[in-house]
C-alpha cells in the first residue's frame, strides 16, 4: 500500500489543534470559578485566587499559568495575576461576556462534538443522543441551563449589535417584530435609535415571560411581548420582521415553513431581515467563522450555516423576493432583506 509521508511538522500541527480542546478546558474551569470577576478588583497572586475560589493553589496555578500562555490573563513576578482584555470577556453580567457562551458549549454541548461520527454516518443529532432529547426540550427541562443559554445568545449579540445598527437604518419603521427575539435585547437597541418606531418580541412563553420583566422603563409605551410558536403564526401587521441567529437552528423544510409563516403575516411591501452567519459562495479552502458555528448546528440542531445562494433559494421558495445582502462587519452576523411584493 502506497502511502504519503507524514511530515513532523504537521504533526505538531494536529497536536496544535489537539491543544484547543486543553486550553478550553481551562477556559471552562477560568469561568465556573470567576476568575476574571476576582481579577477586576486588581491583581491577585495565586493563592489569594486559590483562597477565594476554594481551590488547591498547584493545581490553579497550572490553569492560570496555561491560559496566560495563550494571552487570556496576564502573569506577573512572583505568580500574580492581572486582567486583561481577552480575559475580560469571561467577566459575569457585563455587556458583551462570553462568559455564559462558554459554560454552555463546554458542559451539555462539548459532549455531542465527541459523537459527530453518529450525524455524519447515521444522520443523527448528536446532543439528542447524549441527552435522551432535543435541546430545547433539555432547556426547558433544565432552566437554569436554560437561563444560562439565553445569557449566552445575549453576550454573543454584543459584538454585532453594533455593526447591525450602523449599518441598518431602522427609522422608516412603524412597526418591527422580532421573531424569536429572546430576551429582547435586539429589539431595545433598535428602538433606542428610532424613536418613532414600537416593536413587538415574540417567542416561546418560557421567554417572553423573562422578556417582558426586562423592557426598560424608557421603552415600556413602544415595545411588548407575543407569545406563540413561529411554526404556527407569527404577528401579523408589521411593516419590518427580524430573525437573528434562528434560520441556521432548522433544516430546510422547517426554514421554508417559518418563512411561509412570516410571508402570511406581512403585508404587501413588508420586509424581513434575516440577520445569520453567511458563508461565501466562493470560500473553498479559506477559513470563515460559519464553517466553524456549521459544526455546533450539526451536533446539537437539524440546522446549519448557509450560503448566500441557499438563502435566497430559501427565501424565493416561500415566496418572498431577496432584495440586498448587507455586510455588518463580522463573519459571524451578515444582514440579508427580502420583500414580500
Amino acid at each position: 500500500m502506497v502511502t504519503q509521508k507524514v511530515k513532523p511538522e504537521y504533526t505538531l500541527k494536529m497536536f496544535e489543534v489537539l491543544g484547543g480542546v486543553w486550553i478550553a478546558g481551562c477556559v471552562k474551569t477560568a469561568a465556573e470559578l470567576n476568575i476574571a470577576d476576582h481579577l477586576f478588583i486588581g491583581h491577585q497572586s495565586v493563592s489569594s485566587l486559590a483562597e477565594k475560589t476554594k481551590s488547591d493553589e498547584k493545581a490553579l496555578y497550572r490553569i492560570m499559568r496555561a491560559l496566560s500562555s495563550v494571552g487570556i490573563f496576564e502573569e506577573l513576578e512572583n505568580k500574580v495575576f492581572a486582567l486583561n482584555e481577552f480575559g475580560a470577556a469571561l467577566q459575569s453580567d457585563v455587556p458583551g461576556t462570553a462568559k455564559n457562551f462558554v459554560l454552555a458549549i463546554l458542559r451539555e454541548h462539548f459532549p455531542c462534538y465527541m459523537q459527530l461520527t453518529d450525524n455524519v454516518q447515521a444522520g443523527k443529532i448528536p446532543f439528542d443522543h447524549v441527552h435522551g432529547m432535543g435541546i430545547w426540550e433539555y432547556y426547558k427541562q433544565n432552566p437554569d441551563a436554560g437561563t444560562n443559554f439565553g445569557k449566552g445568545m445575549t453576550g454573543m449579540s454584543g459584538m454585532e449589535l453594533e455593526g447591525i445598527l450602523n449599518t441598518y437604518d431602522f427609522t422608516p419603521f412603524n412597526t418591527i417584530v422580532d421573531i424569536g427575539g429572546g430576551n429582547g435585547v435586539m429589539m431595545h437597541a433598535i428602538l433606542n435609535t428610532s424613536p418613532d418606531s414600537s416593536g413587538i418580541i415574540f417567542d416561546e412563553a418560557h421567554v417572553t415571560d423573562i422578556a417582558n420583566s426586562l423592557i426598560p422603563e424608557n421603552l415600556k409605551s413602544r415595545c411588548s411581548v407575543a407569545v406563540g410558536s413561529f411554526f404556527d403564526q407569527v404577528p401579523a401587521g408589521g411593516d419590518l420582521y427580524t430573525m437573528k441567529w434562528i434560520m441556521h437552528d432548522w433544516n430546510d423544510k422547517e426554514c421554508i415553513r417559518i418563512l411561509k409563516n412570516c410571508y402570511d403575516a406581512m403585508p404587501k411591501g413588508a420586509k424581513l431581515l434575516i440577520i445569520d452567519a453567511v458563508i461565501p459562495d466562493d470560500s473553498r479552502n479559506k477559513p470563515h467563522v460559519a464553517k466553524i458555528l456549521d459544526i455546533v448546528m450539526m451536533a446539537a440542531l437539524t440546522g446549519r450555516e448557509r450560503t448566500l445562494n441557499e438563502f435566497q433559494k430559501l427565501i424565493e421558495e416561500a415566496g418572498l423576493k431577496f432584495t440586498r445582502f448587507m455586510d455588518i462587519g463580522t463573519e459571524a452576523k451578515s444582514i440579508i432583506e427580502c420583500e414580500k411584493q
